[in-house]
């Protein structure tokens, strides 16, 4: 048993000894080196990311000096059309007072007399006394102030003119006679009233003694004569002319051309007042 023991120390050197060698050389092996840090960050990536934002606020500047370049010109833009509008205004004020401006530097034209003045009425004359008329001429009647054609009848004694609604009555006890005319050209009912002069008898075919009938005076204005005259008022429709001019108009006046008519000139236009005169 003294035999074994040493045996059993001899193996445990031997472990020992192998347990010293493996830490030796696990002691003089190198040691691997450690893990190096992850890698570091891209510099070109970061300097183009730069690049790109300094590029974009480049661009965004020239936008806003774009803008405030527009917005100035706008505002110009502006005051000028106000200042074109101010001076539209002044030349419009200019033309509408130009009238009145060129009176003022004009001096005022000289009156100037026409040469020609309106023809006066000349009578036709026969042997140096009488106008000549036709058988049917224009008369100018007041009242009512209207021109009426009237037939020169040589046959006829006294002057007639025709009138309808005519009716007789008194005022201040003196005979007056009411009657109706139509302008030629007007449907419109003239209302007249005058004094009766005197009556007369119409006599007609198959009337026996006659139609009594009032005369008036009026006054007419034919050719350069211009009177009153007397007129028995009728009103037979079968008429041809409202007037009729008879002998005691032509007596002393009038010479008639039977082939002519509106020998006289016609009335034109109202003339002047006509002056009332007593004609027998």
């Amino acid at each position: 048993m003294g035999e074994g023991v040493p045996f059993s120390v001899r193996i445990d050197s031997v472990q020992v000894a192998l347990i010293l060698m493996f830490v030796m050389s696990v002691g003089c092996a190198p040691i691997a080196p450690l893990p190096a840090p992850s890698d570091p960050v891209d510099h070109e990536a970061l300097d183009a990311l730069k690049a790109e934002v300094a590029r974009q606020t480049d661009t965004l500047s020239g936008m806003q000096t774009t803008l405030d370049a527009v917005r100035t010109e706008q505002q110009a833009a502006s005051t000028e059309q106000t200042l074109q509008t101010h001076a539209l205004e002044r030349v419009e004020g200019s033309v509408i007072a130009l009238p009145d401006s060129l009176k003022r530097m004009c001096p005022p034209q000289p009156r100037i007399e026409p040469q020609c003045k309106d023809p006066q009425i000349q009578r036709v004359m026969v042997s140096g006394t009488k106008m000549v008329v036709g058988d049917v001429e224009q008369i100018w009647i007041d009242p009512p102030g209207i021109p009426l054609n009237a037939r020169i009848d040589t046959t006829a004694t006294n002057n007639t003119l025709q009138a309808e609604a005519i009716v007789e009555f008194e005022r201040d006890g003196k005979s007056w006679v009411r009657f109706v005319l139509h302008a030629p050209d007007s449907k419109t009912p003239i209302n007249l009233e005058r004094r009766v002069s005197r009556h007369v008898r119409a006599v007609q075919s198959g009337a026996g003694e006659g139609i009594k009938r009032p005369i008036v005076r009026m006054q007419i204005k034919l050719g350069d004569v211009q009177d009153s005259f007397r007129f028995i008022l009728t009103d037979r429709v079968e008429a041809d002319h409202q007037v009729v001019l008879g002998r005691s108009f032509l007596k002393d006046i009038a010479l008639v051309d039977v082939g002519a008519r509106y020998v006289q000139p016609r009335s034109t236009k109202i003339p002047a007042p006509l002056t009332e005169k007593r004609t027998p």
